[in-house]
């Protein structure tokens, strides 16, 4: 999942993999924000890997409690692709491969074409 940010001037919603994968050390972060007076409200949604803080803007502005969250890793991604990057790798891997081909076997014809391809 690719991290997801939304701002307004009174909520801060963060979804990632950090969030979904380390459920401890976001509860442990999200008992210190809620110790904070500016921060009203907290939701957690653990299945979503979705963090929705509400916070008074007069106390507190939006980037400077993004900056917490990115020091304690929570926009951060995992390195292994999402189940649509790799179909849409793996179905251009195959159109090139069946276009390559049908652009071979018109160019040199079949029995040459398969000889190529076998390699």
């Amino acid at each position: 999942m690719n991290t997801y940010i939304h701002k307004t001037s009174q909520r801060l919603r963060v979804r990632s993999d950090y969030i979904r994968h380390n459920p401890k050390a976001v509860m442990a972060l999200i008992e210190q924000l809620q110790q904070i007076d500016a921060i009203s409200n907290v939701k957690h949604k653990y299945h979503a890997g979705s963090v929705a803080i509400h916070f008074d803007r007069e106390e507190l502005d939006c980037d400077s409690l993004l900056e917490i969250l990115e020091t304690h890793e929570w926009t951060k991604s995992d390195e292994n692709p999402s189940f649509v990057e790799n179909a849409v790798v793996n179905g251009a891997k195959t159109l090139t491969k069946g276009l390559a081909t049908i652009a071979l076997k018109r160019l040199v014809g079949p029995s040459v074409s398969r000889m190529i391809m076998s390699f």
